[in-house]
């Protein structure tokens, strides 16, 4: 379409240089990717300013340039317009590329530090088993009601949660072709800070906790928290979670700023909320693997609830998914039919089978932050049998929150009974100067190792855990991959994990390997 018809339906304040209006077949942020008769975005990341390579992005086919900073300019013939936001801007670009793909769709968005991944999958389960079509953008993967989308980043060593806007509304686009009525998208502070959710306005709300983490983007609480409050002014209703420190504070912030949502109140403790779970069960002995169960309560609700995903994170998460669902009308029946067959989130205390016989047991897990670690704990603390100790394969994330680093040690030395610190995607920062950091919290009087190469500590934990043991493998739940200075590599710890498992049974059991001819050949 025409560069003037694109900028209009995105809605895009604007002063242009140059009277051309070329027709636009691509939007491109990155120059390296531009391509013929495309609009360069120029958007000024946390390391690299796009402004600087407006020259390349012409040089490699670009008919016109969109700006923020007003000492830059294309060269002659090439149209550049400035605007003053250029991340807004990028979002309703490709919003109105798609044609606003939302409009035909109910977006719910779940933020908060904790549980994103898992009530969004709650959310899906229940949806779609009360026959309402539904999609989910995130953490793990994007489903549509069809299939599985392969979306990719930018940046290919990035793990972000919500897409950037040239995926995201392709995302979205895909979902309104492939017949979602809903869908469920888990909002970061990130994308709410760097405006990637700007055009969309949310049915739903979910807001789930308030724990430090990003303050390496953010600076502290506060902004992280007016970050995440921004949401309420772009939905119609908001389900808080009211068990959390912070659920004042939004009640406070929507009253202040007018948002004008309804307010929906969840809690665990307080029966003045409008749903409410009583006569706890944590573990229930009638669900299978640990399992919880509670008595959902509203004004006109009561439905027990039981979920065979273990722990106290999982009440509050499946309760406001429940409440959720209850206020689109699905009934109290479904939604607890729904979530006694839920069966789990990847990477989220995913329990890793190893083989009969083994004498522990083994669980995967995304925790990543000391609230979630401690909450893990936790609930593998009552996985124990016996005299079982409760091992810890941990490490933290390169070029990320420094500050909470000494913190997860502190937690997992007084928590766990065995801690091995590793690598987590390191990426540009030393394994080993992060394990140093690491080690300022360290309880040293708790039996602990230091294996910087993340396959062996895994192979050492398996190989020395007894039988009644327990070993979390914690932060990198669903990831496959590693990331270090060279990189993102394939490494899938569940695989490896298992690997490590097998051969310790058969070295248990007095089977020897295999010898090839060439080995055998070799001992003669």
């Amino acid at each position: 379409m025409k560069l003037s018809e694109l900028i209009s339906r995105a809605g895009i304040f604007y002063r242009s240089v140059g009277n051309e209006d070329p027709v636009i077949e691509a939007i491109h942020t990155d120059s390296r990717r531009v391509s013929k008769n495309s609009l360069f975005v120029c958007i000024r990341g946390l390391k690299q300013d796009a402004h600087r390579y407006i020259a390349d992005a012409v040089s490699h086919g670009a008919s016109a340039v969109l700006a923020e900073d007003e000492r830059y300019r294309a060269p002659d013939g090439i149209p550049t317009l400035y605007t003053s936001d250029t991340r807004a801007a990028a979002a309703r670009l490709w919003n109105a590329w798609y044609a606003e793909p939302a409009r035909d769709l109910k977006l719910i968005a779940v933020t908060g530090t904790n549980g994103k991944t898992t009530v969004t999958y709650m959310l899906h389960s229940i949806f779609s088993a009360a026959m309402h079509p539904s999609g989910i953008i995130g953490t793990v993967r994007s489903l549509t009601p069809k299939r599985e989308l392969d979306l990719k980043n930018a940046d290919g060593n990035a793990n972000m949660t919500t897409p950037d806007p040239e995926q995201l509304y392709y995302a979205l686009d895909q979902m309104r072709r492939d017949g979602a009525e809903y869908v469920f998208i888990e909002a970061t502070s990130h994308a709410l800070a760097l405006r990637k959710l700007d055009p969309l306005t949310f049915d739903t709300a979910i807001f789930t906790n308030l724990t430090p983490e990003h303050l390496d983007f953010h600076g502290n609480m506060e902004n992280y928290f007016l970050a995440k409050a921004s949401l309420l002014t772009k939905c119609r209703r908001a389900i808080i979670n009211s068990d959390d420190e912070w659920a004042d504070r939004y009640l406070s912030y929507a009253r202040a700023f007018g948002c004008g949502c309804r307010m929906v109140t969840a809690s665990a403790r307080d029966r003045r909320t409008d749903y409410f779970a009583e006569d706890i069960a944590l573990p229930d002995t009638s669900v299978s693997d640990g399992g919880i169960a509670y008595t959902l309560r509203s004004a006109s609700i009561i439905r027990r609830i039981k979920c065979p995903v273990p722990g106290s994170f999982t009440v509050m998460n499946s309760l406001e998914a429940a409440a959720c669902a209850c206020e689109y009308g699905i009934s109290a029946r479904a939604v607890a039919e729904a979530l006694s067959s839920f069966s789990g989130t990847p990477g989220r205390l995913e329990r890793v089978r190893l083989g009969a016989g083994f004498p522990a047991r083994l669980y995967i897990d995304y925790a990543h932050t000391p609230d979630a670690l401690e909450n893990l704990l936790r609930t593998a603390r009552d996985f124990t049998s016996g005299d079982g100790r409760l091992w810890l394969v941990i490490g933290c994330g390169g070029d990320r929150d420094r500050s909470k680093r000494s913190e997860m040690a502190r937690i997992a030395s007084h928590m766990a009974d065995f801690v091995v610190l590793t690598s987590d995607n390191s990426r540009s920062e030393s394994p080993i100067d992060i394990i140093s950091e690491m080690t300022k919290g360290l309880d040293r009087r708790t039996p602990h190792a230091v294996i910087v190469d993340r396959k062996s500590a895994i192979e050492y934990a398996v190989d020395n855990a007894k039988c009644g043991d327990v070993i979390l493998l914690a932060g990198k739940g669903h990831e496959q991959y590693e990331i270090d200075a060279a990189g993102r590599h394939p490494f899938d710890e569940k695989a490896l994990a298992q690997a490590a498992a097998e051969k310790r049974l058969k070295r248990d059991a007095g089977v020897r390997p295999k010898v090839t001819r060439k080995d055998s050949h070799n001992e003669g």
